[in-house]
């Protein structure tokens, strides 16, 4: 005890409260630390839980026309010029027109990815504009269903922002740039140009 008094009276009482407010600060300045810390945290979270929040909004802004539009079959099928035919229905639920539509003729066990898609390409039918509503167009019949292989649709099209998208013949909505539209008709073999389509 002697040696604690000797030692608070050799540095002397300011001393003594000098070093317990440095220690009360330094206290102070980890525990403000952490809480700086956790906010940066939070706010970094925040921050991507907004960045992501926005992307999703824009992507379904982007996407707003697009889904709006599709094509199938009908079951029945008729004979035109000695050719069995099929009607696809294409429907632009939109307000305004789509361009450049390509309904390709596949088949319901064709991949949904665009650039391994299985079409016959002389069945291919071209609208220049898709107007708003309901538009059918004739397309060869490619067959019977062998093996549960049942003839199906897919198209490609322009939207009003210039963005091309794929509706693969399961329904989903792919976007696709014009470049590789392109290329992977060549692919294909759909020859270009092809004649848009009348009755």
């Amino acid at each position: 005890m002697k040696k604690i008094k000797d030692f608070f009276s050799k540095i002397g009482i300011g001393n003594v409260i000098s070093i317990v407010g440095v220690i009360i600060a330094m206290g102070s300045f980890m525990i403000t630390n952490q809480n700086t810390s956790k906010s940066i945290q939070i706010a970094q979270t925040q921050a991507g839980m907004n960045a992501k929040q926005m992307k999703e909004d824009q992507k379904e802004k982007e996407e707003e026309q697009a889904s709006k539009v599709a094509c199938w079959l009908q079951n029945e099928s008729k004979t035109d010029n000695g050719a069995s035919t099929r009607t696809v229905i294409i429907q632009n639920s939109s307000t305004i027109p789509v361009y450049g539509v390509y309904v390709l003729s596949t088949n319901n066990r064709s991949s949904d990815v665009f650039s391994e898609i299985n079409i016959v390409p002389s069945a291919t039918v071209y609208v220049d504009t898709l107007k708003p509503g309901e538009t059918k167009v004739r397309i060869k019949n490619s067959g019977s269903a062998m093996g549960g292989v049942r003839q199906s649709t897919a198209m490609t099209f322009k939207d009003a922002n210039s963005h091309y998208w794929f509706r693969s013949p399961h329904g989903n909505l792919i976007k696709i740039s014009e470049k590789k539209m392109y290329k992977n008709f060549n692919h294909l073999g759909i020859e270009l140009p092809i004649f848009p389509y009348s009755e």
